[in-house]
């Protein structure tokens, strides 16, 4: 009888500088490079955005993540959203991507009032039968 399992890899930081953070400015999304979860075969991933909101924020940060197949075209609509609520801060969510050969995540304000700071780590996870 075959088990399965998970083998994470290490967590990578996707969004943001050298320091941690990269500031947003207006209503300009700041996007991650290409995730290629089918070159070593992984099934999905985990991200985390966090935000670092302004001291008396009045937007939201926006996170969409886009698919592609081939790591170039991705889908003009994002293929899933949410929101980072400013009601906590700072504040971070966690969403899976799943069965897909590549994506890429942006982080977008919701008004050009504020100048939050942002990043977002991934881990991706690979399937195992043993």
């Amino acid at each position: 009888m075959a088990t399965y399992g998970n083998s994470w890899a290490t967590q990578t930081q996707i969004i943001g500088t050298a320091d941690g953070w990269e500031t947003l400015s207006g209503t300009t999304a700041t996007e991650s490079s290409d995730v290629d979860l089918e070159t070593d075969n992984y099934v999905g991933a985990v991200i985390t955005p966090e935000v670092d909101f302004d001291s008396t924020p009045t937007n939201y940060v926006d996170v969409y993540v886009y698919w592609s197949l081939d790591g170039t075209n991705y889908s003009d609509t994002p293929d899933q959203t949410f929101r980072v609520d400013k009601a906590t801060d700072p504040n971070q969510r966690t969403m899976k991507v799943w069965d897909v050969p590549h994506f890429k995540v942006a982080m977008v304000q919701t008004g050009s009032t504020d100048s939050h700071n942002v990043r977002c780590y991934c881990q991706r996870v690979e399937g195992i039968t043993a």
